[in-house]
């Protein structure tokens, strides 16, 4: 059974849209779904007006199942051409609820998508998102590009007891540089794993196991929805920045990744076959 302290701590985050509910949220829209045929304007304007009443502090960082509920008049949808089919105010919608002021970053989050229509004298729809409870950064997150060529997001802010904690320049780039050696190992791995038969899939899908980092973005998904973008170049003169403006701060951080980089490596080896499995293991 759940503490009731703990219980109060997500209720306090939930209310605040600082943290979804144990990975849940719903929103009721009261005001008519657009079909994403109608285009143009009229779907911009459907759009900014989603993302207005969209007040949470948080974006779903991993994967989510999405449900929508319209609430539409029977006989406007079987005996007119006032409305379209369910699948088409899907992508509206959706278009609605991702970039900066949105619940998500791009559409390949959506691992699973239900919609239907129920009859109702008032037009409006429902939005409910599940996840997992942790997959959640707090607005606003800007975006990283890492070795391995795709682009991560990351947020200066925290979620603790006392509300939304800011984080300093040391642990922030600390975070960002085991974000990329992460992916840099896993990367290298995908190359060793290619270069030993394996298929495409094969080197992806043996390569996750070296880690379980956030996931990382394509930049053709997230380029144009509004994020702050930083390339590989850029943070790194960052890095370097803090670095001298704070003598020693990232040193222990850059050890410890000097050690995780090695074991990635020795780890990528094993699983290709290469070193020899410990006895009685």
């Amino acid at each position: 059974m759940m503490d009731d302290d703990a219980l109060a701590f997500e209720r306090r985050g939930a209310d605040a849209g600082i943290n979804p509910m144990f990975g849940d949220w719903q929103h009721r829209f009261a005001f008519a779904p657009v079909p994403y045929r109608d285009g143009g304007a009229k779907l911009r304007a459907f759009r900014e007006q989603i993302r207005g009443e969209v007040t949470n502090r948080f974006f779903f960082s991993g994967e989510i199942q999405l449900t929508i509920t319209l609430f539409m008049d029977v006989q406007t949808i079987l005996e007119t051409s006032d409305t379209a089919d369910v699948d088409n105010y899907a992508k509206a919608v959706l278009d609605g609820l991702r970039g900066p002021d949105g619940i998500m970053f791009d559409d390949t989050q959506v691992q699973a998508l239900t919609i239907s229509w129920l009859d109702s004298h008032e037009t409006s729809f429902d939005v409910e998102v599940r996840a997992s409870p942790d997959d959640f950064l707090l607005k606003p997150v800007e975006f990283y590009e890492m070795p391995d060529g795709l682009w991560y997001p990351h947020s200066r802010l925290s979620w603790a007891d006392h509300g939304e904690t800011p984080t300093s320049d040391v642990p922030f780039y600390g975070a960002v540089l085991i974000n990329a050696t992460m992916a840099e190992g896993r990367a290298r791995a995908r190359q060793m794993f290619r270069r030993d038969r394996m298929t495409r899939l094969q080197a992806y899908r043996t390569a996750q196991h070296l880690s379980t980092s956030a996931r990382g973005f394509h930049k053709s998904r997230v380029a144009d929805s509004g994020f702050i973008m930083h390339d590989l170049k850029t943070w790194r003169a960052h890095v370097e920045a803090v670095r001298a403006a704070n003598p020693g701060g990232l040193e222990a951080i850059e050890e410890v990744n000097a050690g995780m980089a090695e074991t990635m490596g020795k780890m990528a080896e094993l699983l290709a076959g290469r070193l020899p499995r410990p006895k009685g293991g």
